[in-house]
């Protein structure tokens, strides 16, 4: 992982992400780039310009901010923090900035009061996850801080579909190697297909050995709701970091069905990590 994205708003919904962002860049000694945009309002008057200087002016000295306050910690004093700040769309942007640093993960502040619908669901974020190139990590308003959080237990909810291709699974097995996690991979299996555990336990066993050397295990669950059987195990299990896969007809599409979300329950201080195929 060399370069990592943090987009902000300066607002307190993004920057209890920013320690996250940080800690992450420290780990890997990788990039952090700091992004914000200014949308200017459509005018033809000379008060535009004026208006154009000042709004820019301002995100640059809010990135300027950031920067020297991350780099005024000395554990963080080696960070290498860059600052982009451009007109436009905040949540379009994002993409097209990871692109042009070539981004590896992007870390985002969400908002949330009971569930994953809050959390998600009519926030930048979704929109992020579903256009931008590579992963996104975001970080719910109740997460514990990032120096109190270790990565010790992680788990990824799994369908069990073939891979289209088995590197999207690299920032994840990045993460759990760099902070010598566990690893469980999650199956919740519908109880009229008990009959098919065995063919299961095959599948899981041939994504698990994609892990490697990581310290890894398979958490098979009956539940006549996939999503509800996701929601009681990360209730039961706590886990530090939750992974999913996004992709067409995926769990993760179908989490944030709207008619599906209304019934989510998950616990909103564990910081969701989502690879795109």
């Amino acid at each position: 992982m060399k370069n990592i994205l943090y987009p902000t708003d300066f607002s307190e919904n993004s920057s209890h992400a920013l320690d996250y962002a940080v800690e992450l860049a420290r780990l890997f000694n990788a990039e952090l780039v700091l992004f914000n945009s200014y949308e200017l309002p459509y005018s033809r008057s000379n008060l535009l310009v004026s208006m154009t200087e000042r709004m820019q002016k301002d995100s640059e000295e809010g990135l300027n901010n950031l920067k020297e306050s991350i780099l005024s910690n000395k554990e963080y004093s080696n960070i290498k923090v860059l600052i982009d700040s451009q007109s436009g769309s905040f949540v379009s942007l994002i993409p097209k900035v990871a692109e042009r640093f070539k981004s590896d993960l992007i870390v985002m502040g969400t908002k949330g009061a009971s569930g994953l619908k809050e959390v998600f669901i009519g926030s930048n974020t979704l929109e992020v996850i579903q256009t931008a190139h590579c992963p996104v990590l975001a970080i719910p308003e109740k997460a514990l801080k990032a120096q109190n959080r270790k990565f010790d237990q992680i788990a990824m909810a799994t369908d069990l579909r073939p891979l289209v291709k088995e590197r999207i699974l690299n920032p994840l097995f990045s993460i759990a190697n760099r902070c010598s996690s566990h690893l469980e991979f999650v199956h919740i299996i519908r109880k009229e297909d008990e009959d098919s555990l065995e063919k299961k336990t095959e599948q899981a066993i041939e994504l698990e050995n994609l892990a490697g050397n990581i310290s890894s295990s398979i958490h098979f669950a009956t539940d006549d709701d996939i999503i509800d059987g996701i929601s009681e195990y990360i209730n039961e299990k706590k886990p530090d970091l939750f992974a999913m896969i996004s992709r067409k007809h995926s769990l993760f599409e179908r989490i944030f069905t709207k008619s599906i979300t209304n019934k989510l329950s998950f616990r909103t201080e564990v910081p969701l990590l989502v690879l795109s195929e």
